[in-house]
């Protein structure tokens, strides 16, 4: 992780250029036209906690696994093969040479191999943001590096928990928007603003969601250290009809400009936008960092606006999968309690703050009405 206390000499800031060399579009990944992966979202328990005051919500959320014929036989057997890695913690994760993955151990090996498309995916793009392109969109018929998805892949794209999990994530903050705008409607609100998504990655999970803010109108200022993915997110916006006028790309690290510094506030402005969102990013960031993070996501949102984190939960199912199975780097998984204990120390009121968990157990999506 950075050292938060380094002393850094960024580059000028600048805005993309509108043109750059481009992937893949949505039509030769197999998804123009296509709509999210993940539906209704129900209530199945809410009740505020006694020492926060937080709102804690656990749903249940349709998604297209749900009428997967091989859902129950594919979690079965990523299951027995997390008991396999919690049995045996000395085998270490696979990891990526020249492109290519070394499973390391039996599971990894039986996850990969017989694979292309695991194999690209796991090469090439693990951890950036195009990763979660086939998760979320598992009817896909390529990568976003132009691979055809195979059988195999499209399966676990489609059933594992870890899949499951990034697509109910989304769901729960379509649900927040729509929540969030029903109460901008009945409090007369008209007005134009803006939603600012840090470590926008592709975007899908916000560009998801624009439909639930009806009938409000939002500007989306889209902000990513990546700039493959800024590409990737303008196009996926452009091509599922947001009018490029409403679309802005920054190019920014995160670190710099909102968790050592305050340039990003300092440029976009404190309090311009209605809606900031930071879904991916969280559980990358050390305890420190994720306090001084939303201590500036929180001045840049609006009074009546409202403020996204999510982060993958300690005590989520299959953690040793995720981490020696299929060997994604760096998380730093959290507890409902750490995430309210950051979220007071970051100078924000715990009883505005909701806690969602959907029934999978993977992710708590964490919002804040401001």
């Amino acid at each position: 992780m950075t050292d938060l206390d380094h002393e850094w000499t960024p580059r000028a800031a600048q805005e993309l250029p509108a043109q750059r060399t481009a992937g893949p579009a949505l039509e030769a990944l197999g998804v123009a036209g296509t709509t999210p992966a993940t539906g209704v979202v129900d209530l199945a328990l809410e009740r505020r906690d006694e020492a926060t005051g937080a709102l804690l919500r656990r749903v249940v959320v349709t998604d297209l696994a749900d009428d997967s014929p091989t859902r129950r036989l594919r979690q079965a057997q990523i299951a027995a093969r997390d008991q396999l890695l919690r049995a045996n913690p000395e085998w270490p994760g696979p990891r990526v040479a020249d492109g290519g993955v070394v499973p390391s151990n039996e599971v990894a090996a039986w996850l990969y191999d017989d694979s292309p498309a695991l194999q690209e995916w796991r090469g090439r793009l693990v951890p950036s943001a195009r990763a979660l392109f086939p998760l979320q969109r598992p009817h896909a018929s390529h990568l976003p590096t132009g691979t055809p998805i195979d059988d195999k892949a499209r399966g676990f794209f489609t059933d594992s928990l870890d899949a499951v999990g990034i697509r109910t994530r989304a769901a729960v903050l379509r649900d927040v928007i729509a929540r969030t705008s029903a109460r901008w409607t009945a409090q007369g609100r008209t007005e134009r603003s803006t939603w600012v998504s840090l470590a926008c990655g592709g975007a899908l999970p916000v560009l998801d969601s624009l439909s639930a803010l009806h009938p409000h109108e939002l500007s989306l200022v889209l902000v990513d250290i990546d700039p493959v993915a800024l590409d990737f997110a303008h196009r996926l916006a452009v091509e599922e009809g947001v009018p490029e006028r409403d679309v802005v790309r920054l190019e920014r690290d995160l670190v710099r400009t909102v968790v050592v510094r305050d340039d990003l506030v300092e440029e976009l402005g404190a309090g311009t936008a209605a809606v900031v969102d930071a879904l991916g990013i969280f559980e990358y960031f050390s305890d420190a960092a994720c306090v001084r993070m939303l201590r500036n996501a929180r001045r840049l949102v609006a009074d009546g606006g409202v403020l996204v984190v999510a982060n993958m939960l300690s005590d989520r199912p299959e953690l040793h999968w995720n981490k020696r199975g299929i060997g994604w780097p760096l998380l730093r998984e959290r507890s409902t309690e750490q995430l309210l204990g950051l979220v007071d120390e970051a100078g924000i009121d715990t009883a505005r703050t909701t806690v969602t968990i959907p029934q999978d157990g993977v992710y708590a999506v964490v919002s804040v009405d401001c």
